[in-house]
């Protein structure tokens, strides 16, 4: 297949392409590369997909030496230009990654994450019904699970009472997704995605966030007094249920085109458990400052972990890695790397 992803410099979107070019598609990838916090990391990734930082320029490609990829760096908020590139290039499937993400950063710049991710998705989307796009994928957040959702969460759960920009952003873009499927009857797959991490993760994450902070003997704030709950899921297990979804779609037939799933592990952890698991691999101690601020005063639930029922049923796809035996590996490449190949 000829495929798009967009966010492709970031950090599922570096796998999701890497992944989709060991089985065989062409891929185009777009990332605008305009978080000051991200790009040198995102560079690296890209040269990881064999693409020359140095040779990126504004809306122009750059062919891959080591693979059928090419990047170019385009905003999705730039329609003219994504409609282009579309219609001139006619992709089987649009993989839509691109997004901003954090709850609190979500309140400082709450026009900026409306912008990229709801009116973003509302300009790929367009452009995959111009184009006739075969299928459209769509990445979501957990954060959409509001007030009125309690772990696990399902997908038929309440999800209309965001309390961050960010959760109400992809929320927006979610029901933009299933307009689309409805009205236009374009072909929609979206995943809920719940606490990925792996190797190459957003600096800002959780994980590397912990990571750093152990190594540098920095302290880590956990809020609720230490206690709270996630569904760590592994980078593996986000890339096999995207094949599964692209190779096998599970529209029901009489309905709109449209399937949305919870993507997780499964499995509550308790974020002690994870910076535990993580400090045991780094060997080195972490210093934990328990905050008693209430999580949904900042938009975050106690707990959230996701039933994957409705994964498991309709695409015959369970998530397998356990965070006892992904965390180690995360935790060696982050040893690995850091101040080595990249700093935060």
């Amino acid at each position: 297949m000829k495929i798009l992803v967009t966010g492709a410099a970031g950090f599922i979107g570096y796998h999701t392409v890497n992944r989709l070019i060991n089985e065989g598609h062409s891929i185009v990838g777009i990332d605008n590369l305009c978080d000051p916090d991200t790009v040198d990391l995102k560079k690296i990734r890209l040269s990881l997909l064999g693409i020359n930082p140095d040779a990126i320029a504004d809306a122009r490609p750059v062919r891959s030496t080591i693979a059928q990829f090419d990047f170019i760096k385009l905003d999705v908020q730039d329609r003219e230009n994504v409609l282009r590139l579309c219609n001139d290039l006619r992709f089987d499937a649009i993989i839509h990654l691109a997004a901003v993400t954090g709850t609190t950063l979500s309140s400082n710049y709450p026009t900026a994450f409306y912008d990229i991710n709801t009116t973003g998705t509302l300009n790929m989307l367009e452009a995959a019904r111009l184009a006739n796009v075969k299928h459209f994928f769509f990445t979501s957040s957990s954060v959409v699970h509001g007030k009125l959702s309690h772990a696990p969460m399902e997908e038929q759960d309440d999800v209309d009472s965001p309390m961050s920009m960010y959760a109400g952003s992809k929320r927006a873009a979610e029901l933009l997704c299933y307009t689309y499927a409805h009205s236009y009857n374009l072909p929609i797959t979206i995943f809920r995605l719940f606490s990925v991490y792996g190797s190459w993760c957003r600096p800002n994450s959780a994980p590397m966030s912990i990571a750093y902070n152990i190594t540098e003997g920095k302290p880590i704030r956990v809020i609720n007094n230490g206690y709270l709950v996630r569904d760590f899921t592994y980078i593996d297990d986000v890339l096999d249920g995207v094949i599964f979804a692209l190779n096998t779609p599970s529209h029901k037939p009489g309905r709109a085109p449209y399937a949305l799933y919870n993507v997780g592990r499964s499995t509550p952890v308790p974020y002690l458990s994870f910076i535990q698991a993580i400090e045991t691999t780094l060997g080195m101690p972490a210093i934990i400052e328990r905050d008693s601020t209430d999580p949904f005063t900042i938009g975050e639930q106690v707990e959230m972990y996701a039933d994957t029922t409705r994964l498991e049923t309709e695409l015959a796809y369970s998530p397998v890695w356990d965070y006892e035996e992904a965390v180690p590996l995360f935790a060696q490449w982050f040893k690995d790397n850091y101040n080595v190949t990249f700093t935060i």
